[in-house]
């Protein structure tokens, strides 16, 4: 067979006929993969998308947590600033106020404070470290003020304070507490407030 331009033209057509359907798999499988590529790719946008709003959601918690927090602060000024107004005025203020009760103005007034077992020194004589929250509260009753501690050897801290105003004329004792028992005792001093009198 000789080799002519009508031969190679032969040839060539049937190659092309032969090769074409193999390019076109190989097209339609190409075709095929960037449309997965392309799923997956809006796959992952959608959840970058989620992601960046996930920490956009907790900022709002966190601001919604601000918000409360500033508004309880903003509370505790306020009440604070009324203590500080009652004390200032002697307590000459009618009974229904902040403070609620009569024995409180009494107390703040300096005329009642005189009748509570903490202010007798007899009373102070059981209170001593190791003896029990409820024993202390049994010998001196309730205390005018309790502060959660945030030093860490101590829990609690029960303040005796016949009046939040007058240093000089007072009587002040504090009693600290670490697992429910006494740890340190303060007791008031009875003799400077005896010559005070």
């Amino acid at each position: 067979m000789r080799i002519t331009l009508l031969n190679a033209w032969a040839v060539a057509l049937v190659a092309t006929v032969l090769i074409s359907p193999i390019y076109a798999a190989a097209a339609d499988a190409t075709a095929d993969r960037m449309a997965q590529m392309e799923t997956r790719l809006i796959a992952m946008e959608a959840r970058l998308a989620a992601a960046e709003k996930g920490p956009q959601a907790a900022s709002n918690v966190s601001e919604a947590r601000m918000v409360e927090l500033e508004t309880r602060l903003a509370e505790a000024e306020q009440e604070t600033k009324q203590v500080k107004a009652l004390a200032a005025t002697g307590g000459n203020v009618s009974q229904a106020s902040i403070l609620g009760n009569a024995a409180t103005f009494d107390i703040l007034a300096n005329s009642a404070w005189r009748n509570l077992r903490w202010t007798q020194a007899e009373q102070w004589e059981g209170v001593r470290p190791g003896v029990s929250m409820a024993a202390v509260v049994e010998a001196l009753g309730h205390p005018p003020r309790s502060v959660d501690s945030l030093k860490p050897r101590v829990d609690e801290v029960f303040y005796y304070e016949t009046s939040i105003r007058d240093d000089g004329n007072s009587l002040r004792g504090k009693v600290s507490f670490r697992n429910g028992t006494v740890l340190t005792v303060q007791k008031p001093n009875f003799k400077a407030n005896k010559a005070a009198q």
